[in-house]
């Protein structure tokens, strides 16, 4: 959990990742990176840092424990919260959380 929520909040720009560590139990939030600037990974490079992470090279297992864990993370914000977060993130990314594309 802790490297999906890491990589996720580099991903982020701007307080996107304070808001979203914000809205995480207290045990959790610190696992949320903050990079003020944000990664510009697509899919594959976010996937594959959180296998790097994770010491797990099976990619469909990295991809499933992903998309458990952003499920629950889309499930935990509010439809505002959840809106600001996917607008930052390419369709590939987004589809983890199981959620539709926000519209601009």
């Amino acid at each position: 959990m802790q490297a999906v929520l890491s990589v996720l909040g580099e991903r982020l720009a701007g307080q996107e990742a304070d808001h979203l560590a914000a809205r995480l139990p207290e045990r959790l939030n610190g696992s949320v990176t903050r990079n003020p600037q944000g990664r510009r990974w697509d899919i594959g490079e976010f996937l594959k840092n959180v296998g790097d992470r994770e010491q797990v090279a099976d990619a469909d297992q990295v991809r499933q424990h992903a998309q458990a864990v952003l499920r629950t993370v889309a499930e935990a914000l509010d439809d505002d919260e959840r809106h600001d977060l996917l607008a930052q993130l390419p369709a590939g990314i987004i589809d983890l959380f199981g959620v539709p594309t926000p519209r601009g």
